[in-house]
């Protein structure tokens, strides 16, 4: 029976083909993921939560708090799954929302103890922001469940990251190991993005060439 790594990576979609070399700092090698598509199996999106919900029992949650937008529909799996309350947290400074409006809205969260739902966690400055709005709505933050921890190819980690429990269906590289195993990824393409990313190769490498030759 297919693991349930091997399960999300195999997602139609979920993993596309290819390197998307994002312009920041540095070259950034990223095999792109669309985690969302994860939440169109109704059984695959139970079975996905079923982590989470023993996360958020183990941490003695008392609310489960979706992260807008993509943390949402996982939140609401887990909740389900594990019996407990439901409330989405807004995204911070997101486009259309009023300054007036609440920035948690379902359960209550004020002097509870609540677990974070994101489908991804990256550097944290994301987790960031939703803590402080947490926090200002006097809610106990106790972890972080999340569909894919990105923070094994993160060039910088927040303070909170490296602190805050956090659990995971997988890390970012787990999910391309099992997607290149079972055929959705090109072996060499995906061998050598990650030894740029694990390896933190330079601009001036050299190898970059045979990244682009590859993809």
């Amino acid at each position: 029976m297919p693991t349930l790594i091997t399960r999300l990576a195999t997602v139609p979609g979920l993993v596309r083909p290819g390197v998307s070399h994002w312009d920041m700092n540095t070259r950034l090698p990223l095999h792109p993921l669309s985690n969302e598509n994860a939440y169109g199996d109704p059984h695959l999106l139970h079975d996905l939560a079923v982590p989470g919900a023993d996360f958020a029992r183990r941490m003695g949650a008392e609310v489960v708090v979706g992260a807008e937008t993509g943390g949402i529909p996982l939140a609401t799996a887990v909740a389900l799954a594990g019996n407990l309350p439901f409330a989405f947290a807004r995204k911070p400074g997101y486009v259309g929302h009023e300054d007036h409006e609440p920035r948690v809205r379902g359960a209550s969260v004020a002097g509870r103890r609540v677990l974070l739902v994101d489908d991804a966690v990256s550097s944290g400055t994301a987790l960031e922001a939703f803590a402080d709005e947490l926090q200002r709505e006097g809610a106990i933050l106790v972890g972080v469940f999340t569909l894919v921890d990105m923070r094994d190819v993160a060039t910088s980690v927040t303070p909170i990251a490296k602190t805050l429990p956090i659990e995971s269906v997988a890390t970012y590289l787990e999910v391309l190991d099992a997607a290149s195993d079972n055929g959705v990824l090109d072996p060499a393409v995906h061998r050598l993005a990650v030894n740029a990313l694990v390896n933190h190769w330079t601009d001036d490498d050299p190898r970059w060439s045979l990244l682009d030759q590859a993809a």
